[in-house]
């Protein structure tokens, strides 16, 4: 019950810090900060500033500084921006030393005016298909510059130069960016951007990411989710045989993550029958109890999280093929299948190896009988943990302790035990 309260008191604060702060009768200036990978997270939060944003009919200025990410929410968050301008103004604004890479260019593109600091950059802008054949990658490349294409025609850009970022992977500096008409101007800061615009008597409202948003940006990766899936039905066959319930709670938890990740990705019919067939092998070693459909469970689950992968756009940062992501799959491929020598081991404690016990070997030892025994009534007694066929000579009641005379014909003698 203490348990169930909690839950509930923590999804009420992540609703709470999810709701975006006050907004006052004036009319104010938002800042949406923008230094994150592109994904479902970062779209969600994208699309509830612009939201809340236009609701109040407040100009807009994205602070980028992004290495990009996948494809489909950059494209998600172009329409947000496109949608957005026919009620408000947005602009974006690049930092010194910082970036608008890859899906953040085609982001900063869609603005109305854009501007950038010295030592900053925009591009490169070629998407990729992981797994993806020479058609279909030749296909989201050219959707990609007829997206990019019909940006530069609504806001002036310079075509020629998002030719080169989408068809050769060319990124532009800020100096030369705005030298061939690809930006609207240079500025050191914030501050001079917001002059510019004549925006200078505005309250800035400051907007990040909340704590929803970045866990899903945590979940939106394929390798995150597969992990999440292997681990929860994992640690619930081993709560099997550790009859605890902490184990099964994780388990579970991660199970509903892993699945929660991947709908955020994508949905991929083989992937999720892999991974299904995948658990389906793991809770097999019950019965089994030899560790190898563990062992082809858990390589299930990785291939159905690598499949996952297929498919997927992304710009010219794939986060899919991050160091993290590397060192996830390494630690599926080698420390969990030790998980499948560790669940023998545990097997043999809780359930005992095979019987290797003989007739020969219970003579002279002690038990116990399991029923009533009698010179003319045959019971059963349980001796060196197993239960054998016995007779007395005198009566011997059940529960009472024996002693094994003699062994014949598949028949122990005994008599109480003194």
């Amino acid at each position: 019950m203490k348990t169930a309260l909690l839950l509930i008191f923590v999804l009420a604060f992540l609703i709470i810090v999810s709701i975006p702060v006050g907004h006052s009768e004036t009319k104010s200036l938002v800042i949406i900060n923008f230094s994150y990978t592109v994904d479902r997270g970062a779209q969600d939060y994208f699309q509830s500033v612009l939201s809340y944003a236009v609701s109040h009919n407040d100009p807009v200025i994205i602070v980028m500084n992004t290495p990009g990410g996948y494809l489909t929410n950059g494209f998600a968050m172009v329409n947000y921006t496109i949608a957005a301008e026919k009620t408000i103004s947005v602009t974006t604004y690049v930092p010194p030393g910082d970036m608008a890479a890859s899906a953040g260019s085609y982001i900063a593109l869609a603005s109305n005016y854009v501007y950038m600091a010295n030592a900053s950059f925009i591009g490169p802008s070629e998407p990729y298909i992981i797994g993806g054949t020479a058609l279909e990658q030749q296909h989201v490349t050219n959707a990609s510059l007829a997206l990019m294409d019909s940006l530069a025609q609504l806001h002036g850009w310079n075509q020629s130069a998002i030719y080169q970022m989408v068809e050769h992977n060319v990124a532009y500096t800020s100096q030369n960016a705005s030298k061939i008409g690809l930006i609207t101007g240079i500025s050191e800061n914030l501050s001079g951007v917001v002059q510019k615009l004549g925006y200078g008597g505005l309250p800035q409202i400051q907007f990040y990411e909340n704590y929803v948003q970045q866990f899903e940006s945590f979940l939106s990766n394929s390798t995150v989710a597969d992990f999440l899936i292997l681990i929860g039905a994992v640690a619930i066959l081993l709560d099997i045989y550790h009859g605890s319930i902490a184990l099964s709670v994780a388990g579970i938890v991660a199970l509903a993550l892993g699945f929660w990740g991947v709908t955020l990705v994508g949905f991929q019919p083989v992937a999720i029958l892999f991974m299904v067939m995948g658990i389906a092998l793991i809770f097999l070693e019950i019965k089994l109890g030899h560790g190898l459909a563990m062992i082809g469970g858990v390589v299930l689950v990785i291939a159905g999280g690598l499949i996952l992968m297929l498919g997927v756009g992304y710009s010219s940062d794939n986060p899919l093929l991050s160091g993290t992501n590397y060192a996830l799959i390494a630690l599926e491929a080698t420390v969990l299948p030790i998980g499948a020598l560790y669940l023998i081991g545990i097997r043999k404690a809780v359930m005992g190896k095979p019987s290797t016990v003989g007739p020969q070997l219970i003579v002279g030892k002690k038990g116990k009988a399991i029923t009533d025994i009698g010179p003319q009534k045959k019971g059963v007694i349980n001796v060196l943990s197993e239960e054998w066929s016995a007779i007395s000579s005198e009566p011997i009641k059940k529960g009472e302790e024996v002693e094994v005379l003699g062994y014949e014909g598949g028949v122990a003698t005994v008599r109480k035990s003194s």
